[in-house]
């Protein structure tokens, strides 16, 4: 990633952020958050007699793998922070080191808000992908442990999870059943799927840096967020 997109990428997180502030005044809508991916169900609701359709949103299951570290690690211990997340191998000749590039470039990026964004990367190739070889990886490229997570386990598991919950779509790497996508997947922090994006496109991940500030202005259900409140 060069200079110029660098900037660009930067310009994208602040212009939400400033936007919020211009029509916080006028409307509580007019900010437009990342949409909902997913849905399990859709659910028919009578209220006063009158008929309506909610749509239940799929969540990503909890799960325990073990981290670059050798900790074993759940969702559970990035509770309340958003996740950017995506599936990788170590030894890929192909786009997976510029996945791994360009989310080293969003974990700079919110360096100064490291407790916010969890990174992690799922190893679609666990036999190899040792914790020992992950460590190695992730030292080469700059990763900082305590808020990116490089994980390995049950294939089971990690495939269970690429393919039925995150709903990565595999590509063709003349191996059957072998996870291998250059996707991104934005959660929020209620495990909702927020975004896909293309991991190795320059504007995508400029959106995807944009969607992961929108979200920390999101407001939960029934609750009024005011940032000026320092209490």
């Amino acid at each position: 990633m060069n200079k110029r997109s660098m900037i660009v990428m930067c310009v994208v997180i602040f212009v939400p952020l400033i936007c919020y502030f211009l029509v916080k005044a006028y409307s509580e809508k007019a900010l437009v958050m990342p949409g909902h991916y997913i849905a399990d169900t859709i659910v028919e609701v009578t209220d006063h007699g009158k008929q309506t359709f909610d749509t239940v949103w799929h969540v990503i299951p909890d799960f325990t793998l073990t981290n670059q570290l050798g900790q074993k690690v759940s969702l559970q211990d990035a509770k309340g922070k958003i996740i950017v997340a995506d599936f990788f191998f170590t030894h890929c000749p192909s786009f997976c080191p510029t996945l791994t590039r360009n989310m080293q470039h969003l974990q700079q990026m919110f360096l100064t808000n490291d407790t916010i964004v969890q990174f992690v990367s799922f190893s679609v190739d666990p036999e190899r992908d040792s914790v020992p070889v992950l460590k190695e990886y992730a030292d080469r490229f700059g990763v900082l442990h305590h808020n990116w997570w490089m994980l390995t386990g049950s294939k089971d598991s990690i495939y269970t999870l690429a393919e039925r919950d995150f709903k990565v779509a595999a590509m063709d790497s003349g191996h059957q059943n072998f996870v291998h996508t250059d996707r991104m997947v934005l959660l929020d922090k209620d495990r909702f799927v927020r975004g896909y994006y293309n991991g190795q496109d320059t504007a995508d991940m400029a959106r995807l840096a944009g969607d992961i500030v929108l979200l920390t202005l999101e407001k939960k259900k029934n609750e009024k967020r005011n940032l000026f409140n320092r209490e």
